[in-house]
């Protein structure tokens, strides 16, 4: 499993969903299915203490705006499909993937995280999530 995808779930998964969390993303052929569920239960499996903003308008926050504005760098991507799940990108390119993408991504780097559910008829759950 890749570092920075053990890094988001000991930090930002509840402590009762971790392994098996675990377990799912680390078989090729639980994968998907893992990040499925996770994405459609998100509000179950994150601990809420690290969700700093929320909603399917978060990249229209002004507040989630300026803080992506304020962080660069490399992000792990996973991605209920083959590409880009595993890869690395840019922020902002990561971004604009998750945000043009109907499926769930989550973004990854050391201190943060975004999530984006599935594209449903109601909307799209969005989360920023902070380690402090």
């Amino acid at each position: 499993m890749e570092e920075l995808e053990g890094y988001f779930i000991e930090t930002f998964v509840k402590k009762e969903k971790r392994e098996r969390l675990r377990h799912e993303l680390s078989h090729p052929n639980k994968r998907y299915a893992g990040l499925d569920r996770f994405c459609h239960q998100a509000e179950a499996f994150l601990d809420q203490r690290k969700i700093h903003l929320q909603g399917d308008d978060l990249e229209r926050q002004m507040e989630f705006v300026s803080f992506v504005g304020k962080h660069k760098g490399q992000c792990l991507i996973l991605a209920a499909d083959v590409y880009p799940d595993g890869q690395t990108m840019e922020l902002e390119e990561a971004l604009s993937f998750a945000t043009k993408w109907t499926e769930e991504v989550i973004i990854i780097h050391h201190g943060f995280a975004i999530v984006f559910g599935e594209a449903m008829k109601g909307g799209r759950d969005k989360y920023l999530l902070l380690e402090s």
